[in-house]
C-alpha cells in the first residue's frame, strides 16, 4: 500500500488531467478561423492524450489502495487564442513540477514502474508547453 501523501498527489494530478481534457476539449470546439487552425488541431488532438494520462492516474490510485477522487476545475476557459494558449503552457509548466514531484515520492515507496511513468509523463508534458509555445511564435 502506498502513502497517504503519494495517493493524494496522484489524485491531485488526476483532476488537474480531467481538467485539463475538459479545457482542451472546450477549445478545441471553440477556436475559429484559419490562422487558428493548428492550435485547433492540437487540442483537440491533445484531449486524447490527456485522458489517457487521467486512466492511468486512476487505475494506478486503485491498485495503490487508494480511491480515485474526482473534483475537476470547471472554470470555463479563455476565449482568446492567445490567452488560451499561453495559460495552457503555464499550466503544463505546473504539471512537469508535479510528476516531477510525484517521481521522488515513488522513488522514494520503491515504485519503479510509478517512479518512471510519472517522469515520462513529465516530459510529454514538457513538449505539450513546447508546441505551444510554437504556436505562439
Amino acid at each position: 500500500m502506498a502513502s497517504e501523501e503519494l495517493i493524494k498527489g496522484l489524485n491531485f494530478a488526476l483532476n488537474r488531467e480531467v481538467s485539463t481534457f475538459l479545457r482542451y476539449m472546450l477549445q478545441g470546439a471553440s477556436i475559429k478561423g484559419a490562422e487558428w487552425e493548428a492550435a485547433r488541431q492540437m487540442y483537440l488532438s491533445e484531449v486524447t492524450d490527456e485522458v489517457g494520462h487521467a486512466q492511468y492516474l486512476a487505475n494506478k490510485i486503485l491498485m495503490l489502495g487508494g480511491t480515485p477522487e474526482l473534483k475537476p476545475d470547471l472554470t470555463p476557459p479563455p476565449t482568446d487564442v492567445r490567452t488560451m494558449l499561453k495559460n495552457d503552457i503555464a499550466e503544463e509548466q505546473i504539471d512537469v513540477k508535479g510528476y516531477m514531484e510525484l517521481a521522488g515520492l515513488a522513488e522514494k515507496e520503491g515504485l519503479v514502474d510509478l517512479k518512471m511513468k510519472m517522469e515520462d509523463q513529465a516530459a510529454d508534458e514538457a513538449g505539450h508547453a513546447e508546441g505551444m509555445q510554437r504556436l505562439l511564435g
